[in-house]
C-alpha cells in the first residue's frame, strides 16, 4: 500500500462547540464527495436555474446514494444519521414519485411510507443507516417505469 503515488486532501475547519455542533461529518463528505460535473450541449432545458433532485430536512443525516433499484423499478435513496440522534427524516421526493417503501440494505422492503404533497418523512435511529424505494409513474400514467 506504500507504494506508488498518494494524493491526499487536508482541510482546517475551526468552528465552536463540538464536532456535532459544528456537523463535522457533512463537512467532511462535502470535501470528500464532490460533485461531479458533466458537459452537455447547449439548450434551454425544463428545469430553473436552481434546482435539487432530492433534500433531506434534518441536519443530522447524509444521503450516501442515489441509484437506480437492482430490479430497475425505481430509484433508492440512501442515507445515515451520524450524530446519534433520533429523530424523524423528511425527505422531499422528486416530482412524478407515486410510492414509497423502508426497505433493507439488499432493497427489499420493509414498510411503506406515505407522501404528502411530495414528501415522505421516516423515524431514524442514532447512527442509523435508512433505505428507500421511490417509485415514479411513468408518462402514460399506468404508473410503471
Amino acid at each position: 500500500a506504500d507504494e506508488g503515488h498518494h494524493e491526499f486532501t487536508y482541510s482546517l475547519y475551526p468552528h465552536a462547540g463540538n464536532w456535532r455542533d459544528a456537523q463535522a461529518i457533512r463537512r467532511g463528505y462535502e470535501l470528500n464527495y464532490g460533485l461531479t460535473e458533466m458537459a452537455v450541449s447547449h439548450h434551454e432545458g425544463m428545469l430553473p436555474a436552481q434546482h435539487s433532485f432530492v433534500q433531506l430536512r434534518a441536519d443530522n443525516v447524509v444521503l450516501t446514494a442515489v441509484k437506480n433499484a437492482e430490479d430497475n423499478d425505481g430509484v433508492v435513496l440512501r442515507f445515515y444519521e451520524w450524530a446519534g440522534k433520533e429523530g424523524d427524516v423528511t425527505i422531499q421526493l422528486p416530482p412524478g414519485a407515486r410510492s414509497a417503501s423502508e426497505t433493507d440494505l439488499m432493497e427489499r422492503p420493509t414498510g411503506s411510507l406515505a407522501i404528502q404533497n411530495g414528501s415522505t418523512t421516516i423515524r431514524t435511529k442514532a447512527y442509523e443507516i435508512k433505505t428507500l424505494k421511490v417509485q415514479f409513474a411513468d408518462a402514460s400514467g399506468t404508473g410503471t417505469k
